[in-house]
């Protein structure tokens, strides 16, 4: 396809987008943006589809799992047809589906201590969606990312709300005050202390009980799967808005930054700012 033709696929493709991205110039700044997505999972495959769909042009991604029958629940890449591929294929497919013009580099090793640095490199944006078990993985990336003074997003299920974190390179904490205690204790309640702080009021006593024995006996964390696209459609909206993608983003609140953070929970109609406790 040649270039005239493929800027006209383009344009007809965001063309809905385009009030809110600053018309065709702003959409065009759009395509140029850099994004790393961090796990494909149930959060970060479905990110990568958005970016892909409003038009981010250069996407890097990596996940070294494969999809199973229990993602069919919140991962738009999990089908009959792709039960047993990698998520990164799966992944590629979907997008490259929607744009064949996309610059996509692969890391289907996922994150490591090794490859953590030549993934963000040359990134605007960074998402962080790897698997919360795997907190090693998660501060190589968040290390190798404030190295090259790059923002990092998170979102997480909590309950059936969600958690929406900003971690901001100039920040006087490191990613390890944030996580290594998760590393010096990985236990549940070390996990629940950390991560799912506040807890929504229907998640506790013997409701959280409950959901520690589900963990025991099934050996993941329960997710409700509709929970998943109130978190990916945040994240990347307030991280455009951040990064000034978005018609009314000079006229709004900046994301708030580690350790404050966002909690909306749909159950108890709150939208809130809170903290981190202990820093």
């Amino acid at each position: 396809m040649s270039n005239s033709l493929n800027n006209d696929l383009y344009h007809e493709r965001t063309k809905r987008n385009q009030f809110w991205t600053k018309g065709t110039q702003g959409q065009l700044q759009l395509r140029d943006l850099k994004v790393g997505v961090a796990g494909l999972g149930g959060m970060g495959s479905n990110i990568a589809e958005i970016l892909v769909r409003l038009g981010v042009g250069h996407l890097k991604v990596a996940d070294p799992d494969t999809i199973e029958v229990s993602n069919f629940n919140r991962q738009v890449i999990a089908n009959l047809k792709t039960v047993g591929l990698t998520k990164l294929e799966a992944s590629a497919q979907e997008l490259l589906n929607i744009e064949p013009h996309l610059h996509l580099q692969r890391f289907p090793e996922g994150i490591t201590a090794e490859n953590a640095d030549a993934f963000v490199e040359g990134l605007n944006l960074v998402i962080n969606e790897i698997d919360v078990l795997h907190i090693d993985k998660q501060i190589y990336l968040l290390e190798a990312a404030r190295k090259k003074n790059i923002p990092v997003y998170t979102t997480l299920v909590v309950g059936v709300g969600i958690h929406l974190y900003k971690y901001s390179p100039t920040s006087k904490f490191t990613p390890r005050d944030f996580l290594g205690g998760l590393l010096r204790d990985p236990s549940l309640d070390r996990l629940l202390h950390t991560l799912g702080q506040p807890l929504p009021s229907y998640l506790q006593h013997k409701n959280l009980e409950a959901f520690k024995d589900e963990i025991a006996i099934s050996g993941g964390i329960p997710i409700f799967g509709a929970s998943t696209y109130l978190g990916q459609s945040m994240l990347v909206i307030r991280a455009l808005a951040d990064l000034g993608y978005l018609r009314p983003g000079e006229n709004l609140p900046s994301t708030p930054c580690l350790p404050e953070f966002l909690v909306l929970d749909p159950l108890t109609l709150e939208l809130k700012v809170v903290k981190l406790e202990g820093l």
